[in-house]
């Protein structure tokens, strides 16, 4: 006989209560482990030799007589202006703002020249680049230095002058540098990488342009540079104008120790004297002066010259 309880009159029994299911566990312990970044690889410090270079011209690099230019002088290395103080380049960049100011060159022929000499490696090439010195950039309202009256500022050779603290100049020649070091340069000589020092240089406004400490923008241009630069295993030098006579102004902002402390050499115009640079520099930090201070050969000094 089935009882079924769904058939029955009587009320169904309630659920027994029981005590609650107890589930004993050890803690679960979370160690969350992060993993140690990577140990950057230390780029290492350059060593410099003494060079003799011999200035040429880019005609001479795209004939091929550059080679022998420098044998005649007895050089081991050469110069050739890839950006010239009127602001145009001699070879076709790729940075957007060149095609915009419409500063390239009319072909590639250069540049293939100094890709076939890095080749050869037979010489040790050096480009020379003006920087802030740039009717166009300062025309074309890129970090333009103006007076005290709001005008475009001119120097004795009638030129015009961009910003080192403008970031777009900045930008645009750091991209410039970079593409003459892919191009198989072994050293970048910055010309008028600073602010002008000759001419009516009083009538300067004093703005963000150009702040009364100067040497802050022109030393974060060139740390910048000489860092970038270097990753690629290419020399940062500047090439230098003024005196640097104690007590005096430095009106560029290439002070003994930015140089120093930023410039892998410097190149030394004709008009300064080389030991007072060798003992000003020395004294800022600059180590190796005979090999990494350049002077012209007249000077008669050695180690580094040019002619």
């Amino acid at each position: 006989q089935i009882n079924w309880p769904w058939l029955s009159d009587a009320p169904s029994a309630p659920p027994e209560v029981t005590d609650p299911v107890v589930i004993e566990s050890d803690p679960v312990e979370v160690i969350v482990e992060t993993p140690a970044p990577p140990t950057p690889t230390p780029v290492p410090e350059p060593s410099y030799e003494a060079i003799g270079a011999v200035t040429v011209t880019a005609a001479q690099l795209r004939d091929g007589s550059a080679a022998q230019a420098a044998a005649s002088a007895g050089a081991d290395a050469v110069i050739v202006e890839m950006k010239g103080i009127n602001g145009k380049l001699a070879w076709q960049s790729g940075a957007e703002l060149a095609a915009t100011l419409g500063v390239n060159a009319a072909d590639g022929k250069t540049a293939q020249a100094v890709r076939d000499l890095a080749q050869s490696g037979d010489l040790y090439l050096v480009a020379r680049v003006h920087c802030f010195r740039d009717p166009v950039l300062s025309n074309g309202k890129i970090g333009s230095l103006r007076t005290k009256k709001g005008k475009i500022w001119y120097d004795r050779r009638g030129v015009c002058w961009s910003s080192p603290a403008d970031q777009q100049a900045a930008d645009y020649l750091s991209a410039l540098c970079l593409e003459l070091a892919d191009m198989g340069f072994d050293e970048i000589l910055l010309d008028d990488a600073g602010y002008p020092w000759d001419g009516e240089v009083n009538v300067l406004a004093t703005s963000d342009n150009r702040p009364e400490d100067r040497t802050v923008p022109v030393s974060a241009f060139l740390t910048r540079l000489s860092g970038e630069l270097r990753e690629r295993g290419v020399t940062l030098s500047v090439y230098a104008y003024e005196k640097l006579l104690p007590g005096e102004e430095v009106y560029s902002g290439l002070t003994a120790a930015v140089l120093a402390q930023n410039a892998g050499r410097v190149w030394l115009d004709q008009r300064v004297e080389p030991g007072h640079y060798e003992s000003v520099l020395t004294a800022a930090g600059l180590d190796n002066p005979s090999a990494r201070i350049v002077a012209p050969a007249a000077s008669g000094r050695e180690g580094s010259w040019y002619r």
